[in-house]
């Protein structure tokens, strides 16, 4: 019965020294989970937590960091990806910084970190960035704009002068000789020489022919000059032979209302025009390309070339 004794003995003090030591758990784990606040800030700042997860405590980075990088925070990475997207941060040991969801810490040990203020890193300048290389623009010319000059205006009071276009050149011309009649007080018809400026031409005799059956001018009109040609004549050909001067006229050359004196009066103002050329001594009259060998009812002779001694 002893021995019995003696192990119930025995028993009854392990039995209560498990009942106090789950006794004291129990409180342990209830202050823990009412203070627990408390001791997570305690180990935040004391490195506690990062001993027993095997990081590096703060005073070891800083450390790390005395061998010439500064180690940057995940607010200083944010602000160097934001001024430059290429660029990496590098770590202590200059490798590239491994994945921010790897390294980044826990939102309490940010808040420690910050409160404490006793780990370099917060007050660490921020990593200098290499500037982004920009590529070198070529200078660019400004266009040159043709300078508008103003238009210069004259002076007040000053007089313009109009330039006046050149003149064009007059045509050459050559003094001819036409005759015309004036008939006296006594009813004599007297010949009128009268002096024109004909332009030059291939055929001058034509010419001088043509601006006789025009008659006189006004001023020649007003002197008394006439002319006994009918109205209506036109000259149809000149040809010049042997100083011989072929007119071919039209019909109406050989009715004439003046009788005799008309007929003598209209040949001997053709015969003179015609004989003031040096290459015309005679004329011979056609019309409408016949001979005919008198005009008029009274027979004036037109047969033969006449000459200015017939007019004598």
């Amino acid at each position: 019965m002893a021995p019995m004794a003696d192990k119930k003995r025995k028993k009854k003090p392990a039995a209560l020294g498990c009942v106090f030591w789950i006794a004291f758990i129990l409180l342990i784990i209830v202050l823990f989970f009412f203070n627990k606040k408390n001791i997570g800030t305690v180990l935040d700042k004391t490195g506690a937590e990062d001993l027993f997860s095997g990081k590096k405590t703060a005073a070891e980075k800083t450390d790390d960091g005395a061998k010439g990088t500064v180690p940057t925070l995940a607010t200083d990475d944010a602000t160097a990806k934001a001024t430059d997207g290429t660029a990496e941060p590098t770590v202590g040991d200059g490798s590239k910084e491994p994945d921010k969801t790897e390294q980044a810490p826990t939102a309490q040990a940010k808040d420690a970190t910050r409160d404490s203020g006793t780990t370099s890193a917060k007050n660490a300048p921020p990593a200098p960035t290499a500037p982004e290389a920009k590529p070198a623009q070529p200078a660019v010319k400004p266009e040159a704009k043709p300078s508008a000059k103003p238009t210069a205006k004259p002076a007040s009071g000053a007089q313009t002068v109009a330039i006046k276009p050149a003149a064009e050149k007059a045509p050459q011309v050559r003094k001819t000789s036409l005759f015309f009649v004036v008939i006296d007080s006594d009813g004599r018809v007297v010949r009128k020489e009268v002096t024109r400026d004909i332009p030059i031409s291939d055929s001058p005799l034509t010419d001088a022919l043509k601006a006789l059956l025009k008659g006189p001018t006004a001023a020649e009109a007003a002197k008394g000059y006439r002319s006994l040609i009918p109205a209506g004549t036109q000259i149809l050909s000149v040809i010049v032979k042997n100083k011989v001067a072929t007119v071919n006229v039209s019909d109406e050359f050989q009715f004439n209302q003046y009788g005799i004196e008309g007929y003598l009066g209209q040949l001997s103002e053709f015969v003179f025009t015609a004989t003031a050329f040096s290459t015309v001594s005679s004329v011979q009259f056609l019309i409408e390309g016949q001979r005919r060998e008198y005009l008029g009812a009274e027979g004036v002779w037109v047969g033969t070339p006449l000459s200015r001694d017939k007019f004598n």
